[in-house]
């Protein structure tokens, strides 16, 4: 080989290294870095803050005293889906309601599961998974009603709800749920209740006392959307992107193979 095809070799391999390292750089500027995630997979075990308070989301189970709930398996079925290869083990950290931040700020955990509502204002400290349950308050009839199909058709009709109703919506909803006749009851059963023998031709209560009542009792149906979104979310710590990311691939395909409902089926 002549000394000038030695040089072009040479200069042609040395910038086939340079390349491939500055690519190796760049994806590894780019590529998050995760210590939680990295933590799980060395361990296998997703720590997860629950407030055991809250039936059915979580709860002290009488025969064994485990916690369990609606959130207790979701985290199962999410850790099952996160790492199908690693076998991820959920284990359970019995944490006070008020605490439950904080416990995760100061890495007792790695996510909370507790039935928390999305808190704007506290973006800044926790990043929030998708949405996995919608707690809003629900507009109840009885079944067979006709010509209630949401709140828009609740003008002049006495409605139901509890003592901490408070009107909610776009202005317009808020307008008409200020206007229309209301009777208040001391809790959501009372109002499901009252819809129940006549004494109102509908209900608005929140969506889990609805879920609750109407699995004893028969004869009463959700109609229309929503009153308010209430939205159940996972917390992390701002520094878990990947963990975060696994949760929500995980949420968005339960919820699209109907696995989410399937789970509110069986809790509720």
């Amino acid at each position: 080989m002549s000394g000038q095809k030695r040089r072009w070799w040479v200069a042609a391999a040395a910038a086939v290294l340079v390349v491939a390292a500055s690519w190796l750089l760049l994806s590894s500027l780019l590529e998050p870095v995760d210590d939680t995630w990295a933590r799980i997979q060395e361990t296998g075990v997703l720590r997860i803050c629950t407030d055991p308070s809250w039936p059915p989301f979580e709860s002290l189970s009488p025969e064994t005293g485990q916690v369990e709930g609606f959130d207790i398996e979701l985290a199962r079925l999410l850790a099952e889906r996160m790492a199908p290869d690693l076998g991820l083990r959920v284990e359970v950290v019995s944490v006070g309601f008020d605490s439950l931040y904080d416990a995760l700020l100061a890495g007792r955990c790695d996510a909370v599961f507790s039935a928390l509502p999305y808190d704007p204002l506290l973006t800044r400290d926790v990043a929030y998974s998708m949405a996995y349950f919608n707690a809003g308050p629900v507009l109840v009839v009885r079944s067979g009603t006709s010509g209630i199909d949401g709140v828009e058709d609740l003008e002049g009709r006495v409605v139901g709800v509890d003592w901490g109703f408070v009107p909610a919506g776009d202005s317009r909803q808020r307008d008409l749920l200020r206007t229309m006749p209301v009777r208040r009851y001391d809790t959501s059963a009372g109002a499901l209740r009252a819809l129940h023998a006549g004494e109102v031709e509908a209900a608005i209560v929140d969506r889990i006392s609805a879920l609750d009542y109407t699995r004893e009792c028969e004869g009463l149906e959700f109609v229309g959307e929503p009153v308010q979104d209430v939205n159940y979310v996972i917390p992390v710590r701002p520094d878990s992107p990947v963990l975060l990311e696994k949760i929500d691939e995980a949420l968005l395909e339960m919820r699209q193979d109907g696995t989410l409902e399937a789970l509110q089926e069986v809790w509720f």
